[in-house]
């Protein structure tokens, strides 16, 4: 077999030490030698920001081979304005991203104990979405209760997202041996006619546009990127010299952050950035969408310099000094 190269990509579940990816990436390590695995975990964010991102990653870390994609156990199917249609479209998206970098795209899906009503029930749509385009699914939702049962997967968990250390094995003992069989196989997915979704999610580095601000490279969770610095005594003014029709600016939670004012256009009322918050004692990236990442359009964007917030505890650690912010790019919706 030639050498893989593994993408795992997905959100909280991927990011945390706890959770099925690194207990599959010692399986895949023991089982292949020869392999590269890497894993970026989004965080607390929504699957809208998936193929932006899946692009940066391949940019930064070189092409893969296999895209492993664990998108649905975000918030995505709560929220009131989630629909079949725009589940379908970033699908589409992150499908189609994988297919221009040349690998293969596996879908997962990851338990979750959900305590609210669902706007859609988005692990059916990947399950129908995989099925009706012969994409590989493994489902650790309703499969991995059928396979050790709901009190037991009840048990694995230490909140009602992610797994304990246990859970993370239990997982890997199923998902090792499916990718195994998966990277075993001859390249499908180029070549394929895949669905065109209405909009490509990409980015735009926002440096070039404010060169007074220092720029600092700064990894989470295997991806290292370039992050604008913003300080206590400085605003970040950018004109894009176009409007852009932008979901969401990224940034980074991080234990220095503070909150500032983000201003688009000439907008009444500006935007609040909270760079922090009690979980930031661990980097992790975050998104601030612009209606619920519908997009905005946007040429010019003011932020404001950054304020502390008193009001913010972290659940374990120090705060870091000095206060500052790390702003990453804009994410974009550009029309296909």
């Amino acid at each position: 077999m030639a050498s893989q190269k593994l993408l795992i990509l997905g959100f909280s579940n991927v990011a945390t030490t706890s959770g099925f990816s690194l207990p599959t990436i010692q399986r895949l390590e023991a089982a292949l030698p020869d392999i590269e695995v890497y894993r970026v975990g989004l965080g607390a964010l929504q699957p809208q920001v998936v193929p932006p991102y899946l692009r940066m990653s391949a940019e930064r870390l070189g092409a893969f081979t296999h895209v492993l994609l664990e998108v649905n156990s975000s918030a995505f199917a709560t929220h009131p304005l989630s629909t079949e249609a725009k589940g379908r479209e970033f699908l589409a998206d992150m499908l189609l991203g994988v297919q221009e970098m040349g690998a293969d795209a596996i879908f997962m899906l990851h338990y979750r104990r959900w305590k609210t009503n669902l706007s859609i029930d988005f692990d059916e749509l990947i399950r129908s979405f995989c099925a009706e385009l012969d994409l590989p699914l493994i489902d650790l939702a309703a499969g991995f209760v059928d396979r050790h049962g709901i009190d037991a997967v009840n048990g694995w968990l230490r909140d009602d997202t992610h797994t304990t250390p246990q859970g993370g094995l239990a997982m890997a003992d199923m998902l090792a041996p499916f990718l195994l069989k998966e990277l075993a196989r001859d390249p499908w997915l180029a070549g394929r006619i895949v669905p065109r979704p209405r909009f490509r999610r990409r980015t735009v580095d926002l440096a070039p546009f404010a060169p007074n601000l220092p720029v600092e490279s700064i990894e989470c969770v295997d991806l290292m990127l370039p992050y604008l610095r913003l300080d206590t005594d400085v605003e970040m003014a950018v004109d894009l010299g176009k409007t852009a029709l932008a979901q969401g600016l990224a940034y980074l939670f991080h234990s220095a952050g503070g909150r500032s004012a983000v201003t688009v256009d000439a907008a009444d009322k500006p935007l609040v950035l909270t760079t922090i918050d009690p979980l930031s004692y661990y980097t992790r990236i975050g998104v601030l969408a612009f209606d619920f990442y519908r997009g905005s359009n946007l040429r010019r964007l003011r932020i404001a310099p950054v304020e502390p917030t008193d009001d913010i505890q972290l659940l374990k650690g120090d705060r870091e000094q000095p206060l500052r912010a790390y702003i990453g790019p804009l994410l974009t919706l550009e029309p296909n």
